[in-house]
């Protein structure tokens, strides 16, 4: 058996300097030494990865926030282009309400409002959410004169929660191009804050929103006294944005002056960047983790020179440590990307991204659900298996531009999703870098497919009836200016019918909305069905209708086409079992005689139209002289509603006398009109149209204001005067018609014995028992009352007998033919003779004539007023007429 050889060592002695102090403090020194040195490199290494790392982190936040910040404010922006593209100015000046909030919109969720405004500043139109009440904001500066685009800002800055509201604002343009006013949309920045604070980046971490100028709009978390500051003076605008859109830098913040990370992209074409950024010293954490456990080895390793393998289990419990804190440090960004991930699904977009081979690296729900695959399917695939095969060449060429110019690119294309349903989007596309800088390819989609149909739709909208599916009004006059243009060229002629249906809403009042909408249809078939015969059929309104028809041989053909029409339209209408009268009336205008544009036909047939019925006549043309009674009618009225304001009505008074004493016993208050523009006006003529507008109610009032208070002045001369005014039947619909007259009585003190009210027969008929128990008030204030024009109407003796009249007024009709026709004395006669039995006193009107005041004296009448006494005297001249009556001898 041989011996096992012996260590070489074995049995050697120690050699003395071995393990000398100072050569092992050299080789400590020199061990230290060399660790100091491998360490600092190491850590110096590490501190340059673990910053690029977090710079790429927040420059890919920026990107992410940039992308989304972008999405909201490409929807406002395409919100203020439909209202542009909507807008139409209002023919009365009032401001119109927006729509844009009845229906559902990408920028829907982000606006407070959307309002139009002038050149001048004026608002012109408005719109709010459903349920909100806000004031319209001020007018913009510089409507005018602003650059083309978008104008972006922020007011309203509340200084304790940093929030405002961010104005977007865009030149308002006609259809010529000329800049007509501006449309600005209101954004809450709560909606960005929101989502800005949902990455939480650590101590000092922020999300910024900033405009191209340097003003901060957002920022989550919120720096409220830093809300629209500017930083314009700062490293990213002054040195980073102007070299390169996107990208990362370290400086002193300008907020707290402590050192920061930043990363940083522009948001797309809009004057805004996003700036995400976090405190230099959280960033380094993991790296301040790495240098204090370096630190901590080399004094151990100094330590554990002694006893080497104490050394040794330190080192590797040390090395254990080390490795923990690398694992922490993975687990941190594993969650920071749990972060970003979060962020995109919360995107309702889908988004993706994709490596140099086209395959995808990252998506988001919206991605998934847009294309119908679950997330296990989409590792690893190329974008071209489960995105749209056939549109991919497309999509590369437009990948190829944005590798090759570095710039973003935005196409509107047709793709179809994962149902196999064609979509219209928005496809935005940018480059970016990974971690270890190879290019990738982040994707944005939008889709429109919805917005698109609801364009389509609203387009049918402003052309055809919902309801029907007749033109309308708009859509007609269009369709009215080409048959006119062909009826010109060829010398023929062209028919337009306005035809309502009075009676219409019956049917719904009776039998209900959708019932009433069903009938529509109906009628709207009918209507349709005049084709071809008519050449043009729409609705132009809830209960009317409108037709072209051609009228080559003139006004016959056309009357004959209306009669049988009316005819149709006028036979009884079943609905449910029950019939209906639709009570059509029809306006008729003809070209060329009537007019020669569109406007001025329709417009002419709706004047005829007017006029049907008023006379019994259901079926009316247009008519020359109409037209000028119509337009002389408005002008007087227009003239005479502003009569009262200009002072332009007076009183005049004519004498009532007694026919036993030639004395004067009163007056009749009558009205007058001179205009400044027309002159002076008959009362036959402005009475009856301030009955029918109901202007008679305040000239009524003023009348006996006016009577009131110069019969006041009469008497307190010592005239002893009574005053009778005339009532209208208008002012019996009047609510404090008496409380009115006391009030008047009261202020001008004068005695209500010495005044008379005048009522028509006709009027006292008309509403027998509601007048009934007003003249009662008004005979309570003390007042008399008089039956005017009596014999006019069907006076009743039990209603003669039970009005609290004191007076008859016989018409003049009767006086005029006294002594010349018997049945006129006759009915004086009755009359007298009706009036002594009711012990009611008489006055005959328009005695003219010696002779009918013999007669008149021959009945023994009670007192009578006419030119042969006297015409109607002005104010001024009635006490020097009653002097003179009383100095007569009777």
């Amino acid at each position: 058996m041989s011996e096992r050889p012996s260590s070489p060592l074995a049995g050697t002695p120690t050699q003395p300097g071995l393990y000398a102090p100072a050569r092992l403090a050299s080789l400590a020194a020199l061990l230290i030494l060399t660790l100091v040195l491998g360490t600092a490199a190491m850590l110096h290494v590490s501190y340059r990865d673990t910053l690029r790392q977090e710079q790429t982190t927040l420059r890919n936040l920026a990107i992410a926030f940039a992308a989304q910040s972008q999405v909201v404010v490409q929807a406002v922006d395409q919100a203020l282009r439909q209202v542009e593209r909507g807008y139409r100015p209002a023919a009365d000046g009032q401001v119109q309400r927006l729509v844009y909030f009845d229906e559902e919109g990408p920028a829907r969720e982000y606006l407070l409002g959307l309002h139009v405004f002038g050149p001048d500043g004026r608002l012109l139109a408005s719109g709010v959410p459903q349920g909100a009440a806000r004031p319209a904001p001020a007018a913009p500066a510089g409507a005018l004169t602003q650059p083309d685009g978008l104008r972006i800002g922020i007011t309203a800055v509340d200084r304790r929660t940093g929030r405002g509201i961010i104005e977007v604002v865009r030149p308002l343009r006609d259809r010529e191009g000329r800049r007509i006013g501006s449309i600005l949309a209101e954004v809450d920045s709560e909606q960005f804050e929101r989502i800005y604070s949902l990455v939480e980046l650590g101590e000092g971490g922020s999300v910024t929103l900033l405009h191209r100028d340097g003003t901060m709009l957002v920022r989550g978390p919120t720096l409220p006294m830093s809300i629209g500051r500017s930083f314009a003076h700062t490293p990213l605008f002054k040195k980073h944005l102007p070299a390169r859109p996107r990208g990362d830098f370290d400086t002193i913040s300008p907020v707290d002056g402590l050192a920061r990370l930043y990363g940083y992209d522009a948001v797309g074409n809009y004057p805004l960047v996003i700036i995400t950024g976090m405190n230099k010293s959280a960033a380094l954490a993991p790296w301040y983790g790495r240098l204090w456990t370096a630190a901590s080895l080399l004094t151990l390793v100094c330590l554990a020179l002694a006893f080497l393998a104490w050394r040794v289990a330190r080192d590797t419990r040390r090395q254990q440590t080390l490795i923990a804190r690398l694992e922490a440090s993975e687990a941190q960004a594993g969650r920071s990307a749990g972060y970003l991930a979060a962020i995109l699904n919360a995107v309702r977009t889908p988004i993706w991204v994709l490596d140099g081979a086209r395959q995808l690296v990252v998506w988001n729900e919206a991605f998934t659900r847009f294309v119908g695959r679950t997330p296990a399917e989409l590792a690893g695939r190329l974008e071209s298996e489960v995105l749209d095969p056939a549109g991919a060449a497309e999509r590369e060429r437009r990948y190829a531009l944005v590798l090759g110019t570095g710039r973003t690119d935005e196409a509107l294309a047709t793709v179809e999703d994962g149902a196999g349903d064609a979509r219209s989007v928005i496809q935005q596309t940018s480059q970016l870098l990974d971690a270890s800088g190879q290019v990738q390819l982040v994707n944005l989609l939008t889709d429109i497919t919805e917005r698109e149909r609801a364009e389509a739709h609203l387009a049918y909208l402003a052309n055809f009836d919902d309801l029907t599916g007749l033109p309308n009004r708009n859509h007609f006059r269009h369709l009215l200016e080409a048959e006119l243009a062909d009826a010109a060229a060829k010398g023929a002629g062209l028919g337009v019918l306005v035809v309502s249906l009075a009676r219409l809403h019956e049917i719904s009042d009776l039998l209900g909305h959708e019932t009433g909408e069903a009938a529509l249809r109906e009628i709207g078939r009918l209507f349709q069905s005049q084709l071809p015969r008519a050449v043009g059929v729409a609705r132009i309104k809830s209960n009317e209708f409108a037709l072209a028809v051609h009228a080559h041989h003139g006004r016959g053909e056309l009357e004959e086409f209306a009669q049988a029409l009316h005819g149709r339209l006028s036979s009884p209408f079943t609905v449910n079992g029950r019939e209906f009268f639709l009570e059509p009336r029809v306006g008729v205008s003809l070209f060329p005689d009537d007019g020669h544009s569109a406007d001025e036909l329709f417009r002419r047939a709706e004047s005829a139209r007017n006029r049907s019925g008023a006379d019994g006549d259901t079926i009316h043309f247009f008519s020359e002289s109409a037209q000028d009674d119509l337009d002389e009618r408005l002008t007087v009225e227009a003239q005479l509603r502003r009569a009262l304001e200009r002072g332009e009505l007076r009183m005049v008074y004519q004498p009532k006398v007694a026919l036993g004493s030639g004395r004067i016993v009163g007056f009749e208050a009558l009205l007058r009109w001179n205009s400044a523009e027309l002159g002076e006006v008959s009362p036959a003529r402005f009475i009856p149209l301030a009955e029918r507008t109901g202007l008679i109610v305040p000239i009524g009032a003023w009348v006996l204001q006016e009577s009131c208070r110069q019969l006041a002045r009469w008497n307190a001369d010592g005239a002893q005067l009574k005053v009778a005014v005339n009532l209208s039947p208008r002012q019996f619909d009047q609510k404090d018609l008496v409380a009115m007259m006391k009030r008047c009585i009261e202020a001008t003190g004068v005695d209500p014995a010495a005044l008379e009210f005048e009522i028509t027969e006709t009027a006292l008929m008309r509403r027998e028992g509601e007048v009934d128990a007003l003249l009662h008030a008004i005979r309570a204030l003390g007042v008399e009352l008089s039956i005017d024009d009596f014999g006019t109407g069907y006076s009743s003796l039990a209603a003669l007998k039970h009005f609290p009249v004191q007076r008859l007024k016989i018409d003049r009709a009767f006086i005029r033919d006294l002594g010349r026709d018997e049945d006129s004395a006759a009915i004086v006669r009755s009359i007298l003779n009706l009036a002594r039995n009711l012990k009611l006193s008489v006055v005959a009107e328009g005695v003219e004539t010696e002779e009918q005041l013999l007669i008149l004296r021959t009945l023994a009448c009670d007192d009578y007023q006419g030119f042969l006494f006297s015409r109607p005297v002005e104010a001024d001249q009635v006490p020097a007429l009653v002097e003179s009556n009383r100095a007569v001898p009777a």
